[in-house]
């Protein structure tokens, strides 16, 4: 009797090990993989691709039960994020449900135009550059394309890319305006805040560097910013880069309405998109700060001037002759 017993418990174990591992096998899905299932591609081809994926077992299986259970619609293009050794009733749910849907991450720079973001986006297989462009240009969104981190599936249709960006510009920049009231519209604040952004380092110099834009925008004063030279000069072939670098005196002779050396007042529109600190710097301003120039002292800060006999001495005590 005790023999029978011990014998039962063994074969007790043994079961229970036998069944822990095949679940282990058979239902634990292991690490994770991103699959790509191409528009137009049939199921004998997804199932194969799984197969060689090992996030299935069996191929004939697989195309059985989507064959029973879904329609030849139901096989949606994309990316997936899926994992070795799952069922294939999870896997086919995945699929068609979008549940699964793999999600790129792409950053967005603070002071990005509208093209840097659109090249990225492209590079990334999230939307087309050139959809994305005509929307921005059509809608003039240059300047509420917040700069952020999103998550976004690839081909995603531009507008919808471009709805949630300007969703997180409602959401960040727009609460600024009923918060510090301002005798400007919307369009010259962020006009201000994209050079604002273009020209600051370090974040306690915004609200210094807009006081200075703002003091020479209400005397009449150009306002003299080499960004706007740089956004009005477009993409450099020599440098492969937007915003050209060490600028030249033909540079500041650009023709453009952008080119604040020649043109008073500000340029027609945003330079690029900027951060809630350019922003919020234009809307509260350093007050009583009467400077009118400034200079880049080589550590990414910058000294300011009242006078421009003081600025010029400032410029050769940084520079040199």
């Amino acid at each position: 009797m005790k023999k029978f017993i011990l014998l039962c418990a063994l074969f007790g174990i043994a079961l229970l090990g036998f069944l822990w591992s095949a679940k282990i096998y058979f239902f634990s899905p292991g690490e994770p993989i991103v699959v790509r299932i191409e528009p137009g591609q049939s199921g004998s081809s997804v199932a194969r691709l799984l197969k060689e994926k090992e996030v299935i077992r069996s191929k004939f299986i697989f195309k059985l039960l989507f064959k029973l259970t879904s329609n030849p619609s139901d096989l949606k293009a994309g990316q997936f994020d899926l994992r070795k050794h799952m069922s294939d009733f999870e896997v086919i749910n995945c699929i068609k449900s979008g549940r699964c849907t793999h999600f790129e991450k792409i950053t967005f720079l603070e002071g990005w135009r509208s093209e840097e973001m659109a090249e990225e986006l492209s590079a990334k297989g999230i939307t087309d550059a050139k959809s994305f462009l005509n929307l921005v240009r059509a809608k003039n969104l240059e300047g509420k394309l917040f700069p952020s981190t999103y998550l976004f599936a690839q081909n995603t249709p531009a507008k919808k890319v471009i709805q949630e960006m300007t969703a997180q510009y409602q959401k960040k920049i727009t609460p600024l305006f009923q918060q510090y009231p301002t005798d400007l519209d919307e369009n010259q604040v962020l006009t201000l805040a994209s050079i604002v952004e273009r020209e600051a380092i370090v974040h306690d110099e915004r609200p210094k560097i807009a006081a200075v834009y703002l003091n020479r925008f209400r005397i009449g004063k150009k306002l003299e910013a080499d960004p706007t030279v740089q956004y009005a000069l477009g993409f450099n072939l020599k440098e492969n880069r937007y915003w050209k670098k060490g600028l030249t005196y033909a540079d500041l002779r650009t023709d453009s309405p952008y080119n604040t050396y020649r043109y008073e007042g500000l340029p027609p529109g945003p330079i690029c998109n900027p951060s809630y600190e350019s922003v919020k710097g234009v809307l509260n301003p350093t007050p009583e700060f009467e400077a009118l120039y400034f200079v880049a002292d080589n550590t990414g800060r910058h000294v300011f001037s009242k006078t421009f006999d003081e600025h010029r001495r400032n410029i050769k005590r940084i520079r040199g002759k």
